[in-house]
């Protein structure tokens, strides 16, 4: 394993495509299964084999700078010139890929319950992922519904003009956002009488804006459903397209719970 790194580098390869030969042929083999065997830093049992695996990592870091035979060159900028993670922070990657993939697995099956069971690989997985939010699920439906709705997209022009345009029933608009701090949350406003009125909602900091938007679309038809008098037709503009499309059908994917 020691040789194929010096041999990487010595076909003349751009650090850019000898980076790309070191991901796919070396690491994806001699990194194989750090889900099941990483079990933290600075854990006996575990890190004598990791510190192995650095070790080719740094031979692989120095045949992508062409650094052979520099043993003294720092391990910190190595890294972030030849653009190659450490063995660690890539196992602990891969961990919580693995626990992600499992939490993403349709409504009942029992694969998914192994995050977080009793032996010790389901609280691996748990402590990996470090994560006691909500986690969106999804079900695979017999015959997956379709939206009975109009759903059109229009271009801005078009779109300020049929939102600026008087029409029947009720009118409301959605928004989602997730700014730089990282807290997401949308709104829903629609006009009454010669005032604006709404719904605003914060949903934390683990969700993304696609989720915001999606989310909105979701609660604004149950406003619709609340009122006293119910609307002969409910029109709701969004400038999410692909929440749109998203809502349009029930088929298995993120942003499911939102659609059904």
């Amino acid at each position: 394993m020691g040789r194929l790194p010096r041999l990487a580098g010595q076909m003349g390869l751009s650090p850019a495509n000898c980076r790309k030969v070191m991901t796919a042929c070396i690491q994806s083999v001699a990194m194989f299964g750090p889900e099941l065997r990483w079990k933290g830093d600075r854990v006996v049992g575990t890190m004598g084999r990791f510190k192995e695996l650095q070790k080719v990592v740094n031979q692989q870091a120095r045949a992508v700078r062409g650094c052979f035979g520099s043993n003294s060159t720092n391990r910190g900028a190595l890294a972030m010139e030849s653009g190659l993670r450490p063995a660690t922070a890539q196992s602990e990657y891969r961990q919580r890929r693995s626990g992600l993939r499992l939490l993403s697995l349709p409504h009942g099956d029992q694969a998914k319950e192994v995050v977080g069971a009793t032996p010790w690989i389901g609280k691996m997985l748990k402590n990996a992922l470090a994560h006691v939010g909500r986690t969106e699920t999804t079900v695979l439906l017999k015959e997956p519904e379709v939206l009975d709705a109009e759903t059109i997209q229009e271009d801005e022009k078009s779109a300020k003009a049929e939102a600026e345009r008087t029409r029947p029933g009720l009118t409301m608009f959605t928004d989602g956002s997730r700014p730089d701090s990282g807290a997401s949350g949308y709104a829903v406003t629609w006009q009454s009488g010669q005032q604006w009125v709404g719904v605003k909602t914060h949903m934390g900091y683990n969700q993304e804006a696609y989720d915001a938007e999606c989310a909105a679309l979701a609660i604004a038809p149950g406003i619709a459903a609340r009122r006293e008098t119910t609307p002969e037709r409910v029109t709701i503009f969004t400038d999410a397209q692909a929440a749109i499309r998203r809502m349009a059908s029930e088929e298995p994917g993120p942003g499911q719970l939102c659609a059904i």
